[in-house]
């Protein structure tokens, strides 16, 4: 098996000669996994540990022992002796220490390699999944491992400013308020400027209001209006549903309708003329993928190959991890912090936004007004501190159309509400001209 451990010593080693300038560099660059010798993960864990959770800006060759003492780390790795040994075999200077790292990260990464490829090999044997899925699952697997040795380094400002100052003079000269990705209603695209590449956005309401259907109508726009390439990952729904809520969507046919199959003469040539124009829209929709390793896999290919400028995920709460990842999580909270932070950088990575979906808790349909909050997100409050933007969905009244919404977070921008109109028997939003719209001098308006 494929391992560094004079390398592994060396970092170690440095880590306790010279703490304040290795510390930070290596707690940053790897993780315990990366090491072989069950010694060195027992002194690596309780330094990272002392660093990222007690906020011990000094830590000390006396605080490291204490702290393998109080654990009772310190005999498992052979005591005082062997740290003693690991400081004057292995002496270096921090000068070499990133060449260390680099060593151990690719060890670390053809150990992965030959675990997965064995994984894989025996699923092959197996032959209980299709070829096609077990190629996405070997891709995925492959693609996780990828990314776990691609590390950006800092970019000097001076490039960084170059980008802005061509930014600014497109949207200058674009004179419009959207410079991301509109969505159809003006007063969210007003209110966010539309959504930027590498956002994360959160779309949340308690079952039944329509966020499946409020996310449909802006691929639908997207797609179907302006040509945008957009693809929607369904964890609950299949296409074919979704197909027949686009249908009903674009057609103006009541969907009940179109399900029963109850429709009048003048409905059919109104459903052929919608299924012309879907057939020629830019939409992509996978039903099959559960597993966010999947989910990141296919997302990949189908922005490398269709130029998708949008995705959106239906519903956060039904991704699953793969077993290994669940295996080091405690529970569902912490499933999903890692799944939102995740996708979050996911999105940065293939510079698009995201759309994610989400259930609320039942806190909010016991409040006498039934308006939610973020802190109503369920299962984890990491959902918020990790979205750039939250859009919270209510019902106004249970008996009417009217649904509020609610941007209750943008990182980018100010936050605002508004309401909606929203014909749920064809799956159809619009902004209710005479509420109050956002205001042409943003200066007022209170930012998240």
């Amino acid at each position: 098996m494929p391992k560094a451990l004079e390398s592994e010593n060396t970092i170690i080693a440095l880590m306790l000669l010279y703490p304040s300038e290795c510390i930070p560099r290596v707690v940053e660059k790897l993780s315990i996994d990366d090491f072989v010798s069950e010694k060195n993960k027992e002194i690596f864990k309780v330094i990272k540990e002392l660093y990222l959770n007690n906020n011990k800006e000094i830590i000390d060759y006396a605080i490291v022992i204490n702290e393998l003492e109080r654990n009772k780390g310190l005999e498992k790795i052979g005591g005082v002796d062997y740290l003693i040994e690991i400081m004057e075999k292995f002496y270096s200077t921090p000068e070499l220490l990133e060449e260390h790292i680099n060593i151990v990260i690719e060890k670390s990464i053809y150990r992965k390699i030959i675990e997965t490829s064995q994984i894989i090999l025996n699923e092959a044997q197996k032959e209980e999944r299709k070829a096609d899925d077990l190629l996405d699952f070997a891709e995925a697997r492959i693609l996780e491992i990828r990314d776990r040795g691609i590390r950006k380094d800092f970019i000097h400002i001076s490039e960084i400013i170059e980008n802005q100052k061509e930014e600014i003079i497109q949207r200058y000269e674009a004179k419009s308020k959207v410079v991301g990705i509109p969505t159809g209603i003006p007063f969210l695209d007003n209110l966010t400027g539309g959504f930027l590449p590498g956002n994360l956005i959160i779309i949340a309401s308690r079952p039944s209001v329509g966020k499946t259907s409020f996310a449909l109508f802006i691929h639908r726009y997207l797609s179907v209006e302006l040509k945008i390439p957009t693809a929607i990952f369904s964890l609950e729904m299949s296409s074919n549903e979704l197909a027949q809520r686009f249908i009903s969507m674009q057609s103006y046919v009541n969907n009940m309708k179109i399900r029963t199959g109850m429709l009048t003469r003048d409905d059919l040539p109104k459903i052929i003329e919608a299924i012309g124009k879907l057939r020629s829209a830019p939409i992509w929709i996978d039903d099959n993928a559960v597993s966010l390793l999947e989910i990141k896999a296919k997302a990949r290919r189908i922005v490398r190959e269709q130029k998708v400028k949008l995705i959106t995920i239906d519903y956060l709460q039904l991704i699953e991890l793969e077993p290994h990842e669940r295996k080091r999580r405690e529970s569902r909270q912490q499933e999903i912090a890692f799944i939102t932070r995740n996708l979050k950088s996911f999105a940065k990575e293939i510079n698009i936004p995201i759309i994610v979906l989400s259930q609320l808790s039942r806190k909010a349909e016991e409040r006498a007004d039934k308006k939610p909050q973020l802190s109503d997100l369920r299962e984890s409050g990491s959902i918020e501190q990790d979205a750039d933007i939250v859009i919270l969905l209510y019902r106004l009244k249970e008996a009417e159309r009217i649904i509020g919404i609610n941007v209750a977070k943008n990182r980018n921008g100010p936050i605002g509400e508004n309401n909606l109109f929203f014909e749920s028997e064809y799956f159809r939003f619009s902004q209710i001209a005479q509420e109050e719209q956002i205001s042409e001098d943003l200066e007022d308006i209170p930012f998240e």
